[in-house]
C-alpha cells in the first residue's frame, strides 16, 4: 500500500503512531508522513518519507489567536481553523502520488471534510479517546449558545461551501469518525460503549519508538522503589511542584527519577538529594520499565506506556483530556488523582506510598499490561488496515 499519513505538530499526537508506521513500512507498504519538521527525524527513522508543512501552515500554527477563551468551543475552533489552512495541502499531495489510503489526526487532519473529497479511503488516528459524543450537553452546541461557537459554524460553512460538500455537524467534527479509526488503548480503557470494533481498532500505546538514553544509568536504584514524575512536554511550568517532590522524597528510601521540561530549569532547584535523578528529559520508556510508580500530569499517551508496562500512577490532571484520563484511572482501580495545586510534601509522600502498598491496584494494572501486550504489537492492526483497502477497492 501507499499511505499518505496526516498529523501536525505535537508530541502526544505523534508518538502514539510511531509503532505503527514501523510495522507498516517494515510489511514492505510506502508511508509519506505529513507532519512539522521537528519531528522529522522521528517518522523517517521509522521507515516513512517526510513530508513537511508549507510556509503558509507554519505561519497558521505562529499567528493563530482565538477569539475567546471557552475550552471547548476553542479547541474547536482551532481545529476547524487548522482544518481550513492543512485541507489545500494535503490535497495538493494527493494530486502528486496514488495513494491507497490516508491516515490523519482525528483532531488535525480534516477527517470530517476529507471523508466527502477524496476518493480514498480515509483512517482517523486518534491520539486520545475516541468518543461517540461531544462531552457537552447539546444546548452547548445550538447557534447563538456562545460567540466562539458561532465563529466556529461559520468555519464550517465556509470550508463546506468553498468545497461543494455537505455541513458535518460539530458533534461530526470533534468525533472524527473515519471509513475506520485507529485508537492507541484498549477497549475496556476507551470506556465509550458508541466506541467498538470493528469500526474501531483498539492498537495499544506505541512502545517502540527509539529515545535517547545517554548518561542514564538505572544501576545505581539497587532494590530501592523507583518514583517517576514527569508533568508531560507542554505545560510544565511547575517550579513549586518540583521542589514540593524533592520535599517530599528527599533522603528517602526511594529512588526518583523526575523530568522537568524545557520551561524550568535544573539549577532553579538548587542543590537535590542524592537519591534524585533531574533531567529536563528523561526517557520515559526506559524509566517505565522499571518504575513502581508514576506521578504523571494524565495525558493520553503517557498513562497508556505506563499501563503497558503495569505502573500504578498519581494522576495530576491539569488540561484538556487530561481529567477525563485521571478519572478512568481511579474508576478502574489504576491509580489515584489528587490537585497539583493542593498537594503538600505530606500529602504527596503518603498518597505515593499508598499506591506502592496497595496489591489490588498493581494488580489491575498489571492485568491490563496484559491486554496491550497482547495487541501483538500493531501486527493486527497493519493486517486488518490491509484488509480493509482491498476490501474498499473490490466495492469500487
Amino acid at each position: 500500500m501507499n499511505i499518505l499519513f496526516v498529523n501536525a505538530n505535537l508530541y502526544g499526537h505523534i508518538n502514539p503512531t510511531l509503532g505503527l508506521v514501523k510495522k507498516l513500512t517494515e510489511k514492505g507498504n510506502q508511508v509519506s508522513y505529513f507532519c512539522s519538521e521537528s519531528f522529522s527525524g522521528q517518522v523517517t527513522k521509522m521507515g516513512a518519507k517526510w513530508i513537511g508543512y508549507s510556509n503558509r501552515l507554519d505561519l497558521f500554527l505562529k499567528e493563530y489567536r482565538p477569539t475567546d477563551r471557552h475550552p471547548f468551543f476553542m479547541l474547536m475552533e482551532y481545529m476547524l481553523l487548522y482544518d481550513e489552512a492543512v485541507l489545500p495541502e494535503i490535497l495538493g499531495i494527493i494530486e502528486e502520488g496514488q495513494y491507497d489510503m490516508i491516515i490523519c489526526d482525528s483532531y488535525f487532519g480534516g477527517a470530517c471534510f476529507l471523508k466527502q473529497i477524496v476518493k480514498i479511503p480515509v483512517v482517523c488516528s486518534h491520539s486520545s479517546f475516541a468518543m461517540s459524543k461531544a462531552p457537552v450537553p447539546e444546548r452547548m452546541l445550538a447557534p447563538g449558545f456562545h460567540p466562539q461557537l458561532d465563529h466556529c459554524y461559520r468555519i464550517i460553512k465556509r470550508i463546506c461551501e468553498g468545497y461543494n460538500i455537505e455541513e458535518p455537524s460539530l458533534e461530526q467534527v470533534f468525533t472524527s469518525k473515519g471509513d475506520l479509526n485507529i485508537v492507541y488503548t484498549t477497549q475496556d480503557f476507551n470506556g465509550d460503549d458508541g466506541v467498538h470494533e470493528p469500526e474501531y481498532l483498539f492498537a495499544g500505546p506505541s512502545i517502540d519508538r527509539q529515545q535517547e538514553a545517554e548518561d542514564l544509568d538505572l544501576s545505581v536504584i539497587g532494590d530501592r522503589k523507583l518514583i517517576y514524575i514527569s508533568l508531560g512536554s507542554v505545560n510544565t511550568a511547575y517550579l513549586d511542584f518540583y521542589k514540593t517532590c524533592i520535599s517530599a522524597f528527599s533522603n528517602t528510601d526511594y529512588y526518583v527519577c523526575m523530568s522537568i521540561g524545557k520551561k524550568c530549569e535544573v539549577s532553579q532547584l538548587g542543590e537535590f538529594p542524592q537519591n534524585f535523578l533531574v533531567k529536563g528529559y528523561l526517557p520515559q520508556l526506559e524509566i517505565l520499565k522499571r518504575a513502581d510508580v508514576f506521578i504523571t500530569h494524565a495525558g493520553f499517551n503517557s498513562v497508556n506506556e505506563a499501563l503497558y508496562f503495569g505502573v500504578p500512577m498519581l494522576a495530576l490532571p491539569q488540561v484538556n483530556d487530561q481529567h477525563k484520563v485521571a478519572q478512568r484511572l481511579v474508576s478502574m482501580g489504576l491509580g489515584m488523582s489528587e490537585d497539583i495545586k493542593e498537594l503538600s510534601p505530606d500529602i504527596l509522600r503518603l498518597k505515593t506510598e499508598e499506591l506502592i502498598m496497595d496489591r489490588k491496584i498493581k494488580g489491575n494494572c498489571m492485568t491490563i499490561s496484559r491486554e496491550m501486550r497482547n495487541l501483538t504489537e500493531f501486527e493486527d492492526t497493519v493486517g486488518k488496515l490491509e484488509k480493509f483497502v482491498h476490501t474498499w477497492k473490490e466495492r469500487r
